[in-house]
């Protein structure tokens, strides 16, 4: 199949979940993330020279940029669809489970994400850039803010999940009005805090959260109210030494059931965020620092992944192609670089690839009310 015909069948699937997107826009769209993502590179100049078809690379690199300079492309609304387009095609089985977190570009720009856990890695649905030092709102405020974009698509999908979980590190989770307005929007969270959040058992005892293990290979958990100064926040304290593990997991949490283990899909994210910036798409070597361009590049990046993660999915589910890409029973590779493979092998040999997203999510162990 050819790049062109690979290029239309995206194109038309685009158009079909970005309602609303002028067919240039979407167009547009389409062509750049796929671009992307036979590249394997977010550089403009990468992706405008995996796109022939389209004309010279120096011509198509100048569209790319006025594509991301063009403010009738509203990242935000384009993030609601996004994630329309995932949840429709992610079979969550009345459950997901958000990552929140915040990743940079050396000393130039940060960006706050929203993710959906998936095998491994997470889908980001939402997010925001800004400058180091100008963040667009308080932190609380930004989390929210994207948490409310997701929440608009879930209530519109034929099919929400009947229980999200919100899971973020210490820096983020340590505020009880952010755990609040979690709860307000119908979300469970799972937190990490620091170790000097301040409890009072059932039995009116107050200590910190810290004091509750004292060595590995232990675990705490009870029924608590959280931050003192705050007005006491009623949910659970869950705490976890693991024996290879420095310090302990001082969990937060408002469902009953919730358990250190379900804390570490939360690391799912962190290695998504090495795939956008090292081992995949590069962007710690993008030079696109305006943040409301780097908005619309998070776009392109975003969808080439889940692209890709298609790809890799369909890899671990046809055994044929499992055993050209693995050898052996041992896995080797995420479903990332399972889908990077693939792609190259059929693009070399001219193989079908995909023209939509199929996404089938696999979390070992998992609890029965969370994660399905």
């Amino acid at each position: 199949m050819s790049r062109a015909s690979q290029a239309y069948q995206w194109r038309r699937q685009v158009a079909s979940y970005f309602v609303g997107v002028s067919k240039p826009l979407t167009t547009a769209l389409a062509s750049f993330s796929l671009g992307m993502a036979w590249a394997e590179r977010c550089r403009l100049r990468s992706v405008a020279e995996a796109l022939p078809h389209l004309g010279k690379p120096d011509t198509v690199e100048r569209r790319l940029q006025r594509f991301l300079a063009n403010t009738h492309l509203d990242w935000q609304s384009c993030c609601v669809a996004w994630t329309r387009w995932v949840m429709g095609r992610l079979d969550h089985r009345g459950s997901m489970v958000l990552l929140v977190d915040e990743t940079s570009l050396r000393d130039k720009m940060k960006v706050m994400v929203v993710a959906v856990a998936y095998r491994g890695r997470a889908i980001p649905l939402s997010w925001w850039c800004y400058r180091n030092d100008d963040w667009p709102m308080g932190q609380v405020e930004l989390v929210t803010t994207l948490l409310g974009w997701v929440r608009d698509a879930l209530h519109d999908s034929k099919q929400p999940p009947s229980d999200v979980l919100v899971e973020a590190d210490r820096c983020i989770g340590t505020s009880p009005t952010l755990l609040r307005a979690i709860e307000e929007m119908g979300f469970y969270y799972l937190m990490r805090v620091q170790r000097t959040v301040k409890l009072r058992l059932e039995t009116g005892e107050e200590i910190a959260f810290g004091d509750t293990l004292t060595k590995p290979g232990k675990r705490w958990s009870g029924r608590v109210h959280a931050f003192k100064a705050h007005g006491w926040l009623p949910c659970w304290a869950v705490s976890g030494w693991g024996k290879s593990h420095e310090q302990p997991w001082l969990l937060l949490t408002n469902h009953p059931q919730a358990g250190p283990r379900w804390y570490a899909l939360r690391m799912w994210e962190e290695l998504s965020f090495r795939d956008l910036k090292s081992s995949g798409w590069e962007w710690k070597r993008s030079r696109v620092y305006k943040p409301e361009h780097a908005n619309r590049l998070w776009l392109l990046m975003t969808m080439a992944y889940g692209w890709v993660l298609t790809v890799g999915t369909q890899v671990i589910q046809n055994p044929k192609r499992r055993k050209l890409m693995c050898r052996g029973k041992k896995w080797r590779y995420s479903v990332f670089q399972l889908g990077l493979r693939w792609k190259t092998r059929a693009m070399a040999l001219g193989t079908p690839m995909i023209a939509n997203l199929n996404l089938i999510p696999h979390f070992p162990q998992r609890p029965k009310c969370v994660v399905h």
